[in-house]
């Protein structure tokens, strides 16, 4: 008797499963695809490079995945694992992987269904389906065995993230991707707006410490800047919210050193991420704001990819 074929994938769509509620227990991957839960039968990532994930159902696949409930360290697909679970061979960011990237940068949701009583790989007490899950960030390491190795920061979206005085505008006519999108951005501004934030943006006059071009969207002509956390927040990272740890960077600064495209070394020289050029040296104003080279460290760290030699 032949074995029966993985069914066809369903059109992708972001969002909440239609009728399903977070909590609620799945036998297997047949039942998470007949219920829209999952569009991939038999595999554990739905999505594509060009589209975004939609979904993810984790079995422990890695070593270094962490799953804390509300925050989960998910280890991209690839990379060979052993029987212990660990990579054998570098990871690429290509294919979902690369895929994941797109879900942080638009702030696409993805629906997070997690395996219980892992063993040996496999779910033996069936599934859960936890609810929406969004990337915030993403990074490269080296493993012990000196394999390059990415992981995404996976944080459950129930609103928490964004205060209960701060409004967030939704149209009826808005698409999931808009609502996602503006809760991403809302979420964002306040980590940028600080305290400690706001007292760096001020020692530069909102003026970018890389590019020193001001950003300049307000009539009266005052710029904007966003804080940027050298040292991210949160796990697994657990960067402080404090001075030192903050730089004042423009937008398209903010978005290229988070990503990894923009390093800076110990004696504050940024460096393009990919080709190792030169591009200046970074704007600090010494007498007001002291930059901790243990954060810069770290956050080089976090690309393992590109920061060799730096």
């Amino acid at each position: 008797m032949s074995t029966p074929s993985r069914r066809a994938p369903k059109k992708i769509y972001f969002g909440p499963p239609p009728g399903v509620a977070p909590g609620e227990w799945f036998s297997g991957h047949a039942e998470l695809y007949a219920a829209n839960v999952h569009r991939f039968s038999g595999q554990g990532i739905s999505g594509s490079d060009r589209e975004g994930v939609d979904s993810i159902v984790a079995s422990g696949g890695y070593a270094a995945d962490r799953d804390e409930g509300d925050v989960v360290i998910y280890t991209a697909m690839g990379g060979d694992p052993d029987k212990q679970r660990h990579i054998t061979k570098d990871q690429e960011l290509t294919g979902r992987n690369a895929g994941l990237v797109l879900n942080e940068r638009e702030g696409l949701p993805i629906r997070f269904v997690r395996g219980l009583d892992i063993r040996s790989g496999k779910a033996r007490g069936g599934y859960q389906y936890a609810g929406l899950y969004l990337v915030e960030e993403h990074w490269s390491c080296r493993t012990e065995r000196g394999h390059l190795m990415w992981q995404f920061r996976l944080v459950r979206d129930e609103g928490e993230v964004v205060a209960d005085d701060v409004a967030v505008e939704a149209d009826d006519d808005m698409t999931d991707l808009e609502r996602a999108t503006a809760r991403y951005i809302t979420a964002q501004r306040r980590v940028r707006n600080t305290r400690a934030s706001r007292k760096v943006k001020s020692i530069y006059g909102n003026v970018c410490q890389i590019c020193r071009v001001p950003v300049v969207v307000d009539a009266g002509g005052v710029p904007y800047s966003e804080g940027a956390h050298i040292q991210a927040l949160g796990e697994p990272h657990r960067g402080p919210d404090v001075v030192s740890n903050i730089l004042c960077l423009c937008p398209n600064c903010h978005v290229r050193f988070d990503n990894g495209a923009l390093l800076i070394t110990d004696d504050l020289k940024v460096v393009d991420g990919f080709t190792h050029e030169l591009i200046g040296n970074l704007n600090v104003r010494y007498n007001q704001h002291r930059i901790g080279i243990d954060f810069l460290r770290q956050h080089r760290s976090r690309w393992a990819d590109r920061s060799q030699g730096l």
